[in-house]
């Protein structure tokens, strides 16, 4: 099986400020959004 395209990859952070630097600056990553899950109190 050949992996061609990822949708989306969702990541439970304690902090996402401090979280988000780490992915943006120095993964190089792009951040398109944030979702609170409120009953999974993540």
């Amino acid at each position: 099986m050949k992996i061609l395209k990822i949708d989306h990859i969702g990541v439970a952070v304690k902090s996402i400020e401090e979280a988000s630097k780490i992915y943006t600056e120095l993964l190089g990553l792009e951040m398109h959004g944030i979702e609170e899950v409120k009953e999974q109190k993540v």
